[in-house]
């Protein structure tokens, strides 16, 4: 494949302090990747489809861990810095790369005291990799078979550790804090530079996953602020209850909001649910559950371009970007990578062993 040399970066600040200096007295950043991330054409993939397909390489952006979260880590764990806190206490399904991020990223930081709070999902073969590796990283882990319990166990591990004293700090979904929010709105500020500097041609369309909506609502809210990069389209692969285009709607504001409690007025007016493409009809029977799609599109990818999506999220808004392009031959497509590529081997080298892991997880992991 050929690669678009990136354009220098003189340092590892973000591009969103550059254009509202005041931020950099606020807001604390720690970059734990190196930027700008790669766009490359698709070549192969655009000839079979009749398009002109580019990817955006967030998924090789730290040679620790890639992918959305490493951007979204780097405003996360410098603000628990910021609030003084003893303990990280992170949440999501069994096998969550916000999990596995959370650990990776707040033990090479220096928290010791982590604790992760799982809910029950399908088993894919990275449910196991990722937990196993949280447990060789000395994280206390609670699971929950059911919503109920999952937000009764969060709830109780969170004032457990306020009462004795630990100041825990709770990681967000990435969906529900304006810190995420940046992170993707500095993103789409890197990539209108990219576009500008003739790395790669403005797309028609910019297909990126959704899952809480943190990713998506940063590239609107990017959009909107620093100029267009293409129509951004999001693709859901959770139920519409927990991502829909109101609440999307409602996580860009609300970052426009906090944005002004910084000092910084955009001059923006809100944006409406009306406004966001929001794509729905890939996610199949439920999260992380296969799609006869998905699977063509993840097997597509690694033949023509040796690129590495999963069934749960990146294959499937893959799988959308493919169909929406066999209906409209000759447009242009960005795909947004999320996911992470890079080799765990220096965290799974020494994994434990299924049997060792508490009872409640064994069962889980033996699929």
């Amino acid at each position: 494949m050929e690669t678009v040399t990136p354009m220098t970066l003189s340092d590892q600040r973000p591009w969103l302090f550059q254009v509202y200096p005041e931020l950099k007295e606020k807001i604390p950043f720690c970059s734990l990747g190196e930027y700008p991330s790669p766009v490359e054409p698709l070549r192969r993939l655009g000839e079979k489809l009749g398009a002109e397909i580019w990817i955006k390489r967030d998924d090789i952006a730290s040679c620790v861990y890639g992918g959305n979260k490493c951007r979204m880590m780097e405003w996360i764990i410098p603000d628990a810095h910021k609030k003084k806190r003893k303990s990280l206490v992170t949440w999501g399904a069994l096998g969550s790369n916000q999990v596995l991020s959370s650990v990776i990223y707040g033990t090479r930081d220096g928290f010791d005291d982590i604790t992760a709070v799982y809910n029950r999902q399908p088993y894919q073969p990275y449910v196991k990799r990722n937990f196993l590796i949280a447990t060789a990283l000395g994280v206390k882990q609670k699971f929950a078979g059911n919503s109920f319990t999952y937000l009764a166990r969060l709830a109780g591990t969170y004032f457990g550790k306020l009462l004795s004293g630990k100041r825990p700090y709770l990681i967000p979904l990435l969906g529900s804090s304006p810190l995420s929010v940046l992170a993707y709105a500095n993103a789409a500020l890197e990539l209108k530079r990219q576009i500008d500097a003739g790395e790669c041609p403005r797309p028609d369309f910019v297909y990126v996953t959704v899952g809480t909506g943190g990713t998506f609502a940063g590239l609107l809210l990017g959009s909107l602020l620093f100029g267009d990069i293409g129509k951004i389209v999001g693709v859901r692969i959770l139920e519409p209850v927990f991502v829909n285009r109101p609440m999307v709607a409602w996580e860009v504001n609300r970052t426009l909001g906090f944005l002004k409690s910084m000092g910084v007025d955009t001059g923006r007016a809100r944006i409406r649910p009306r406004d966001i493409n929001l794509v729905s009809g890939y996610m199949g029977a439920g999260y992380a559950e296969k799609t006869p799609e998905a699977e063509e599109s993840l097997r597509l990818l690694d033949e023509s371009e040796n690129i590495t999506l999963d069934i749960t999220y990146t294959a499937k808004t893959m799988a959308a970007l493919m169909d929406h392009a066999a209906r409209n031959p000759g447009s242009r497509y960005l795909f947004w990578h999320t996911l992470n590529t890079v080799a765990l081997g220096d965290y799974t080298a020494k994994l434990p062993g299924v049997d060792e892991v508490p009872r409640c997880f064994q069962n889980e992991l033996k699929q």
